[in-house]
């Protein structure tokens, strides 16, 4: 039977901190949900802290021949996916126990084609600006990629990210959706946790 979810995680030398990631996901109140791990070549031995838990037949994993970034790392996600909706998470992040049966309950009836926000911040708040990245900006001004869950019935065009983005890629998206007059939501669900405190965190390289 075809998911409700899918959730990609794009995952690059993350051994400490991607089992974090999984449990949350395992430990979802609903069982809906397929996910896809996308190994981005890494070098370390997140492979192996990955493997067992591929027994569950939920858990998919695909590794890339070389490091091409989040938004290429992504969208091969994207091209596996079985649900309705598509979502992600980082692979230093993690989900509250509700963060998916609180989505179900507002896109069930199919009429979204993108869900977004919804954060707990761990650690700074502020991350460069998009536009100026000599500038930091508070993340209440930002729209978050890890939040958003997208209409799989989407054309492949607006359906995948940039990849000639290196940074802020699921800005670049929901600008995309907005020039479409596609139907966008906002929830305040705060089911979301995103650290601020990954050293190698893309936000906390791109301004050096």
């Amino acid at each position: 039977m075809k998911p409700f979810f899918s959730i990609i995680i794009a995952v690059y030398n993350r051994e400490e901190l991607v089992s974090r990631a999984i449990e949350s996901v395992l430990n979802q109140d609903t069982e809906n949900w397929e996910l896809i791990n996308i190994d981005d070549c890494s070098t370390d031995n997140t492979k192996s802290v990955i493997t067992p838990f591929l027994v569950d037949n939920r858990f998919r994993y695909f590794k890339t021949d070389n490091n091409s970034g989040v938004a290429k790392a992504r969208n091969l996600g994207i091209s596996k996916a079985n649900g309705k909706y598509i979502t992600f998470l980082d692979s230093d992040d993690e989900y509250k126990t509700v963060h998916l049966s609180k989505r179900f309950e507002l896109l069930k009836d199919n009429k979204i084609d993108l869900l977004h926000g919804g954060v707990e911040i761990i650690g700074n708040s502020k991350v460069p600006d998009k536009n100026n990245i000599e500038k930091m900006i508070e993340l209440s001004e930002c729209v978050i990629g890890g939040t958003f869950f997208i209409n799989s019935n989407l054309d492949n065009k607006i359906l995948l990210f940039d990849e000639n983005v290196d940074y802020s890629e699921d800005s670049k998206m929901y600008e995309e959706f907005e020039k479409r007059k596609l139907n966008i939501v906002k929830t305040e669900y705060q089911t979301y946790i995103y650290y601020r405190d990954t050293p190698d965190s893309i936000c906390n390289t791109v301004s050096k």
